[in-house]
């Protein structure tokens, strides 16, 4: 199993945004420089939207820009905008519960996979969007 590859595109597709360095950047430029559908970039802009990491502005003069200096916008922020309520790891959603194993994951596994979170949640928060822009530059 491989994990998805929201984040990393979420990362870039910020990243793009203040390198380009123009007013307002569209979404077909963006998803040109991932390589994928302008859709799944403006999936990704809307939930980052609402956790208030960009503008977006629709129409003929439409795009998007940062709603922060690239100082202000860790990995934390980004990681948070797109973690759904399971966070980095979730529990199966049926379980036999007549087997011992099975009845004991949920108790044993959820400590341990909020621990991981929360340290992937402070390991981001060390980088900024800034750290990453200075390697491309």
């Amino acid at each position: 199993m491989t994990m998805n590859t929201k984040m990393a595109s979420a990362i870039q597709i910020l990243c793009f945004i203040a390198y380009v360095d123009e007013q307002s950047t569209h979404s077909e430029a963006i998803a040109k420089s991932l390589k994928t559908n302008p859709v799944v970039v403006r999936k990704l802009l809307k939930l980052m939207e609402q956790q208030g990491l960009v503008y977006l502005r629709q129409g003929r003069n439409g795009g998007v820009e940062l709603a922060h200096d690239v100082e202000d916008i860790t990995l934390a922020q980004v990681y948070q905008a797109l973690e759904t309520e399971q966070g980095l790891f979730s529990q199966r959603e049926q379980n036999n519960e007549r087997c011992p194993v099975a009845r004991s994951m949920k108790g044993s596994l959820d400590p341990i996979f909020d621990a991981a979170n929360s340290a992937v949640i402070a390991s981001l928060g060390q980088t900024t969007l800034a750290d990453l822009l200075d390697k491309v530059r």
